[in-house]
């Protein structure tokens, strides 16, 4: 390897670390979680979760009254309520996750578009 690329790695690996300590570590699930609740549809956040857990407490109950039932025809009614019931809250679930991607897909947005004006900083002076 040559001087120049040595010299180019010690810059990207100094940078690196400099960016990593302005921008922080990556948070993990449970911060994630939280931060969900932070951010400008928190309570649309707050909404979903309250709806996911009445949802689920629907659930349980339809599933409890299938398995007490005595007719056909209840049977097969209790089963419907709780499938919906627990289809709803999958859909739920996965609403929720796609919020997550959206906060991490705005984090990594907003660390290239620092990355991009250091480099027009850069490049500029």
């Amino acid at each position: 390897m040559s001087d120049l690329d040595e010299k180019i790695t010690r810059a990207l690996r100094n940078e690196e670390a400099d960016l990593s300590r302005t921008l922080g570590e990556e948070p993990g699930i449970f911060e994630l979680l939280l931060e969900t609740f932070r951010g400008k549809r928190r309570w649309l956040n707050l909404l979903g979760a309250i709806w996911t857990l009445v949802f689920l407490v629907l659930g349980v109950i339809s599933a409890v009254k299938f398995f007490r039932a005595d007719a056909t025809r209840e049977m097969l009614a209790w089963a419907l309520a709780c499938v919906l019931c627990m289809l709803t809250v999958a859909m739920l679930k996965i609403w929720y996750w796609m919020e997550l991607q959206r906060i991490v897909m705005m984090r990594e947005i907003k660390r290239v578009e620092l990355q991009i004006s250091r480099l027009a900083q850069r490049l500029g002076a």
